[in-house]
C-alpha cells in the first residue's frame, strides 16, 4: 500500500508541475514579450481557458486517485472527453491563425503534430482506463506531446535557442521511465510505448523546425 500511495503522490506532483508551467510562463510570455503577441481574440481566451482547464483537470484527477475518489474521478474522466473534442480543434485553429499571421507554417504543423499525439495517447488512456498502471501513463504523455508551446514560452522568457526547451521536455520524459525502474526495477509497458513513439514524434518535429517567437 505504501508503495502505491508513494506512486499516487508521484504522478499528482508530475501533473502538478507541468499544470504550474503552463500557468506560470504563459501569461509571464505575454507580459515579457507583449510586442510578439496576437490581437486578443475570443477564440484566444477559449484557447487558454480549454487548455488550463485540462491540464488543471489532470491535477485533480491524480489527487482523486489518491484520495481514494475512484468515482468521482470516472466521472470527470467521462466528461474530459468533451472537454478534449472542444481544446483540441480550438487548438489547431488558433495555431492556423498564427501560421497566416506569422508567416511561418511551423506553428501549425508542429501544433497539429502535438495534437495527433495527445489524441493517441488519451485514446489509449481511455482504452486502458481500467488498468492504472496503464491509464496514468498514458495520460501524462497526452500532456507532455502539449508540452512544447509551453515550454516554449519558458524560452521566450529567458532569451534562450528555440532548441533549448528540447532538454526540458525530455527531462519530464525521462521522469516516467526513472521513476517505473526506481519504483518497479522495470519499465511500465506505456512508458516503454510512450518512449518508441517519442522517436517519430521527435523526428517530425525537428524535421518542422522551431517556430519563430510569437
Amino acid at each position: 500500500m505504501d508503495r502505491v500511495r508513494c506512486g499516487e503522490r508521484f504522478f499528482f506532483y508530475y501533473s502538478l508541475t507541468l499544470f504550474l508551467i503552463v500557468l506560470v510562463f504563459f501569461p509571464l510570455h505575454a507580459v515579457v514579450n507583449s510586442d510578439h503577441l496576437p490581437p486578443l481574440r475570443p477564440i484566444l481566451h477559449a484557447h487558454a481557458l480549454l487548455l488550463g482547464s485540462w491540464f488543471a483537470l489532470i491535477v485533480v484527477q491524480t489527487w482523486l486517485i489518491g484520495s481514494g475518489r475512484a468515482a468521482l474521478h470516472q466521472t470527470l474522466g467521462r466528461m474530459s472527453i468533451l472537454l478534449v473534442v472542444l481544446m483540441l480543434p480550438v487548438g489547431v485553429w488558433v495555431s492556423y491563425e498564427n501560421m497566416q499571421r506569422t508567416g511561418a507554417p511551423q506553428i501549425f504543423y508542429g501544433n497539429s503534430v502535438n495534437a495527433v499525439f495527445f489524441a493517441v495517447y488519451f485514446s489509449l488512456a481511455l482504452t486502458f482506463r481500467t488498468t492504472g498502471a496503464l491509464h496514468k501513463r498514458f495520460m501524462m504523455l497526452a500532456c507532455l506531446s502539449l508540452m512544447f508551446p509551453a515550454l516554449a514560452r519558458v524560452g521566450y522568457v529567458f532569451g534562450l535557442n528555440p532548441f533549448a526547451v528540447l532538454p526540458m521536455w525530455l527531462a519530464l520524459l525521462l521522469a516516467l521511465p526513472s521513476y517505473d525502474f526506481i519504483s518497479e526495477r522495470k519499465i511500465k509497458t506505456a512508458t516503454a510505448v510512450g518512449l518508441g513513439l517519442t522517436l517519430l514524434y521527435l523526428g517530425i518535429l525537428i524535421f518542422i523546425g522551431p517556430p519563430p517567437e510569437g
